[in-house]
């Protein structure tokens, strides 16, 4: 990916004419409170449940502005995985997180559905970039900006971002639309994304700059 021109405010870098908004793993196991991350680790899902509300309205409000708008979620096949992720997640039947044909792949019932204008993008690993038709899909579609939200921010959400710097996308991470279970985890990818990848605004301050966009051409 090559740019020929230097965008540096958040107005140019999240233009909605070349920004892509990236739903990392809205799934049950990752935001359930029956799901298998909160049922293995006993992990509080409260912080990202309360994210839940704040991304629906977000993609509504990207898909207003004629924003490109990718769904991509998690699944562990034993088919697939490397053994390393096998002695986390476990192998075959017993594979415990997002496995394959499992309740635990499924959107979250909390979320707002895709549209079937919109790609699902299956990704088998944390970075959905790795393996998948991600990045053919960004360039078919003119795409220079990541609006990266979901779950979970220092995992799927930051590997992803990560990968998609390097290969030269401006990287916009909606603070308030992606979520751990505990502050510190976010708080740490936050830091990690505004520091050395892009930005970390809240979706709100993003909306704004497309309103009064809206407002000026009126």
């Amino acid at each position: 990916m090559r740019n020929t021109q230097i965008l540096s405010t958040l107005k140019e870098i999240a233009d909605p004419g070349h920004s892509a908004l990236i739903i990392i793993d809205a799934q049950h196991d990752f935001c359930s409170e029956k799901g298998a991350m909160a049922q293995r680790f006993g992990f509080d899902m409260k912080e990202i449940r309360e994210a839940v509300p704040r991304l629906n309205e977000f993609i509504k409000a990207c898909r207003e502005t004629g924003v490109f708008v990718v769904w991509v979620r998690e699944i562990f096949s034993d088919k697939r995985m490397h053994n390393n992720q096998k002695s986390l997640w476990g192998a075959g039947d017993d594979i415990w997180l997002i496995p394959e044909g499992g309740k635990g792949i499924e959107w979250y019932e909390g979320m707002i559905p895709p549209l079937e204008s919109e790609p699902v993008v299956t990704k088998w690993q944390y970075d959905a970039f790795q393996g998948t038709d991600l990045e053919r899909l960004l360039q078919a579609h003119g795409i220079k900006t990541l609006l990266m939200t979901g779950f979970t921010t220092n995992v799927c959400v930051e590997s992803t971002a990560r990968h998609g710097y390097e290969k030269g996308y401006y990287i916009v991470l909606a603070s308030d639309c992606s979520g751990t279970p505990t502050p510190a985890e976010h708080e740490a990818a936050v830091f990690n994304i505004k520091t050395y990848y892009g930005q970390a605004v809240p979706s709100g301050g993003i909306v704004q700059l497309w309103q009064d966009r809206q407002a000026k051409a009126a």
